[in-house]
């Protein structure tokens, strides 16, 4: 029956939801690693005027712009989409109540109007049923294009990477070790400030005699009690929706449209 092919449709798009989105792990982590990786290379290498240091640079760009190009697919992949499904039991066996009623109210017998109650709902799950799927199927392969674009574009990076690193291994071979001058200072000459600076503190704290004594300080006067105000209960919590501009699949292509 017709119901059976849309119900499995259905279901196969909301695993495919679920399927899209535990993928998106894959190039996060593989993210993580590049950027890493690249960050590590570009703050460690020793730049100059050379041919290597600029080639260097190049491919370093390059994989700089393949994993924000990847950044933002993965960003689309997941963001800004809304999918469908049945209604619940409740709604479902309230209208299939309504059309039993309404089949009896219009002369039908009980028999009768169970019949054809029972064919009337079983075409508007159908309907329900083909229209959550061709949405949530147009979804998928929105989102699932938008997902290879990413994996894409982190091999790209990878791609750039791997010359830069040759040439960060190289510079780092052939570059010569740092040397540090160490100085000692004269740790006499590194205390006499402090000493002549606590000498100054403790002559300061010292009061010359027969100096007046402070005044007492000046209780003030209590204020008169009030009678209590009510306890501000603050602001009510903010109501918002999220995404008010969903994006609309359309069904005459594979692209989502308002």
């Amino acid at each position: 029956m017709h119901i059976e092919l849309f119900r499995k449709q259905y279901d196969f798009e909301l695993e495919q939801r679920i399927s899209i989105a535990s993928t998106t792990n894959i190039p996060i982590v593989a993210i993580t690693v590049v950027a890493s990786a690249l960050s590590a290379v570009l703050l460690d290498y020793q730049y100059k005027y050379n041919p290597q240091s600029y080639a260097f640079l190049v491919f370093s760009f390059l994989a700089l712009v393949a994993i924000i190009f990847s950044v933002f697919f993965l960003f689309r992949s997941f963001w800004n989409y809304e999918y469908q499904k049945l209604p619940s039991a409740a709604l479902l066996k309230q209208h299939y109540d309504e059309l039993h009623t309404w089949h009896v109210q219009n002369g039908r017998i009980p028999q009768e109007a169970k019949e054809i109650a029972d064919a009337d709902f079983i075409e508007y799950v159908n309907v329900r049923l083909a229209e959550a799927g061709d949405w949530n199927g147009q979804n998928n392969i929105v989102r699932g294009n938008y997902l290879h674009m990413a994996t894409a574009a982190v091999a790209l990076s990878v791609a750039a990477l791997i010359p830069a690193g040759l040439i960060y291994i190289h510079n780092k071979a052939t570059s010569e070790d740092n040397i540090h001058q160490v100085e000692i200072v004269n740790p006499n000459d590194y205390y006499k400030p402090e000493v002549h600076m606590s000498n100054q503190v403790t002559s300061g704290n010292n009061k010359p005699a027969g100096s007046p004594a402070a005044a007492p300080a000046t209780t003030p006067t209590a204020a008169p009690t009030l009678a209590p105000n009510p306890k501000p209960a603050g602001p009510p919590n903010v109501v918002f929706k999220g995404n008010t501009e969903l994006v609309k699949p359309n069904t005459s292509n594979n692209f989502i449209k308002k």
